[in-house]
């Protein structure tokens, strides 16, 4: 492929104003900014911490977004920021074009509105680099090195602002460069959770909500963490937890299904794929109400908020009906899972307790001093209840010393095994 990076590139364009900062925002195909732009190294004079922002770029995260432009036909990116200095870019605003056209809709258009919509050309002599966007700049220029036909190249909304290599110019550039991605804010889980297309943990996670009776009405808490609200008294976890509990079902229990988070969250399998999922999930929580008497009750119940009160409360009740308990006993059923169907493995994982009050939750995840839940031990709890299956990745003397000095009993033994 002919480099395009020293030839003139004539971009549409939209010329700004905000602040100080004169910006133009252009359109630029994917094989010309993988050509000629790059990242944020020249933002220093050193070359350490230039290498430092270089050291930023995550190989994993640009893979990601590499997969994401192959494969995602409805792949969409925010503006990327790029920097432009040297060579000489000119602006041709339409206020400069002679126009025949009569549409009388263009005839009143004010020469103001004329002088922001034109052309920006650029020489081939500028230099470009990112000042936000970077992840995004890898990600293009992999899927581009990797083989992208010029003809299906995607346009990316791109703004393009000055920068001067003086000392004042740096520091404006630095200033712009931190202030973007300081105020950037990923997409929050519950927005995720509500509207996203792709990742196949909120599309399951919907599903269960309005395709079945398992999470139906008020059965889950429409709150995006894992914090239950303590007024609650009709869900049996928060749709937050829900979407936790799905990822380690689709990540760690050993299904044909099993893939990384990210591929789950990026790129949309087919109908029949999300199908599968879809029955994977129905699969696990039907199995947890058929194996556990308490959950068995709640699906069962038309009103809730009997069995929500009898398991959850300051009195303790089952470990099932917190947030982090639901996603221990999915943890353990996925460890489980690597010699045992998903419905067996439930099975085996039902003749552990799940009183709060009862060893091992007890001073564990079950503080009873303050009657509140603890989030510091997960790792010991895990273990203990998968030793009692035998099936701790543990040696029982490496557990026996954890447990004791975790439960705060330097006399405990551990808990009998269920097998």
């Amino acid at each position: 492929m002919t480099s395009r990076k020293n030839t003139k590139l004539v971009l549409p364009a939209l010329r700004g104003v905000m602040g100080n900062w004169v910006y133009y925002s252009c359109l630029m195909d994917t094989i010309n900014l993988a050509e000629r732009v790059s990242f944020a190294t020249e933002v220093h004079k050193s070359v350490s911490l230039s290498k430092m922002i270089q050291r930023q770029l995550n190989s994993t995260r640009s893979t990601q977004i590499s997969e994401y432009l192959k494969k995602q036909p409805e792949r969409f990116f925010n503006s990327l920021v790029i920097a432009t200095y040297g060579g000489e870019p000119v602006w041709y605003p339409l206020s400069d074009l002679k126009s025949r056209s009569t549409n009388p809709d263009l005839a009143d258009l004010s020469e103001e509105t004329l002088g922001s919509v034109g052309f920006l050309t650029l020489q081939g002599s500028e230099k470009l680099f990112a000042l936000d966007g970077q992840h995004r700049l890898a990600g293009i220029k992999k899927a581009v090195k990797e083989g992208i036909d010029p003809d299906d190249a995607d346009e990316i909304s791109v703004i393009l602002v000055a920068h001067k290599e003086t000392p004042r110019g740096l520091e404006r550039t630095r200033r712009l460069f931190t202030t973007l991605n300081k105020t950037a804010r990923p997409v929050s889980k519950g927005d995720i959770i509500a509207l996203d297309e792709d990742d196949v943990m909120a599309l399951t996670v919907r599903w269960l909500i309005e395709e079945t009776d398992l999470f139906s009405g008020e059965r889950v808490a429409f709150v995006a963490s894992n914090n239950m609200p303590t007024a609650n008294t009709t869900s049996l976890t928060t749709i937050g937890n829900l979407y936790d509990v799905l990822t380690i079902l689709f990540t760690a229990a050993d299904t044909d299904l099993k893939k990384t988070k990210s591929d789950l969250q990026r790129v949309r399998p087919t109908d029949a794929e999300l199908g599968q999922y879809f029955q994977l999930a129905k699969t696990y929580f039907t199995a947890m109400g058929d194996n556990f008497k308490e959950l068995q009750s709640f699906f069962a119940a038309k009103d809730t908020s009997t069995q929500v009160k009898k398991f959850r409360g300051s009195h303790g009740g089952s470990a099932l009906f917190r947030p982090i308990g639901l996603e221990l006993f999915t943890r353990i059923v996925a460890t489980l899972s690597a010699d045992l169907t998903i419905e067996d493995a439930v099975a085996t994982a039902a003749k552990l307790p799940t009183a709060l009050t009862k060893e091992p939750f007890v001073n564990l995840l079950w503080d009873p001093t303050n009657r509140t839940i603890s989030n510091s031990h997960k790792v010991t709890l895990r273990e203990t209840l998968l030793y009692m299956l035998s099936s701790s990745k543990f040696s029982d003397i490496k557990l026996l010393e954890r447990y004791r000095k975790e439960t705060g009993n330097d006399q405990a033994s551990l808990p009998r095994k269920m097998r």
